[in-house]
């Protein structure tokens, strides 16, 4: 006498809820109301139901989302969030709240300062940006307890998002180092600087790519996929074997975490054919 939901995940599970509610008790819950009355007397489902999908990987979100949207997010608010993505199917997300405390770490190994962390990362507001590669430093800097909050943000974001069985998409190494480390010509996003880009030839790759995996493993534990976009929306450096540097991100990554995927995102002319021709499928 009780309706009752079954399904091979969690994921899965609490979208036959979200299918329930909204077919049978009229009850829709949008990204901006995500409250529900439900009835006295939960209804009855007529007949079995049974729905599948083809789609293994469902992913949300791209990084402009993390500052247009999520910037001052507390935990509160990202429950909901995590709610609502299970509720519609999501188990494939982009994780990168907290990313800057990689960073400063990262730096803080390799000698430098606090003060040339806090002119490298920007004001939460400008993050995304900066992990695209278009801009460093602007808005900021952030104070020291930014770092301790976004970094304890994370992982209750990870554990909450493994509990549902979701694969987290965290970012990954792509070459990228703040200009003040870099002995070329300063590189610019619509009259923001850039961070500079490695190129594959530089030793130092390997060096900040190896750190770079070490810290966000030891803070966050490791992923099946990390997101990485190079040279977006910008020229390439002069130069460049776009092929090679794909190449060479690819297994700097496999390296540090076998098996791992690299996802990137659709945007403009990214990714550049040349780059995913020279990758292997898969």
């Amino acid at each position: 006498g009780k309706p009752v939901v079954r399904g091979n995940s969690w994921v899965n599970i609490a979208t036959g809820i979200n299918w329930y509610l909204k077919h049978h008790c009229g009850i829709h819950l949008s990204w901006n109301q995500m409250q529900a009355k439900l009835p006295d007397t939960l209804p009855a489902v007529p007949r079995r139901e049974r729905h599948e999908t083809t789609l293994p990987l469902r992913y949300d979100f791209n990084y402009c989302t993390f500052s247009y949207t999520m910037a001052f997010w507390d935990w509160e608010r990202w429950q909901t969030e995590l709610d609502w993505m299970v509720l519609h199917g999501i188990n494939m997300p982009l994780a990168a709240v907290g990313h800057e405390c990689v960073w400063r770490n990262l730096l803080l190994r390799l000698g430098r300062s606090e003060a040339e962390v806090a002119q490298f990362v920007p004001g939460p507001a400008f993050l995304a940006w900066w992990e695209m590669n278009n801009l460093e430093g602007w808005g900021g800097p952030v104070p020291q307890s930014w770092y301790a909050r976004q970094e304890a943000l994370q992982k209750r974001i990870l554990q909450r998002m493994r509990e549902f069985g979701m694969k987290p998409v965290l970012p990954g190494y792509c070459g990228m180092v703040p200009s003040f480390l870099s002995e070329g010509t300063k590189q610019y996003w619509n009259g923001f600087t850039r961070p500079s880009i490695l190129l594959p030839t530089d030793k130092r790759f390997d060096q900040y790519a190896k750190l770079f995996y070490e810290e966000t493993e030891r803070i966050y534990g490791k992923a099946d996929y990390y997101s990485m976009d190079p040279f977006h929306e910008g020229r390439l450096p002069q130069g460049v074997d776009i092929g090679a540097m794909g190449r060479h991100i690819l297994s700097t990554m496999q390296q540090a975490v076998p098996g791992a995927k690299w996802v990137i995102q659709g945007w403009n002319a990214n990714p550049l054919p040349a780059m995913l021709d020279a990758l292997p499928a898969g």
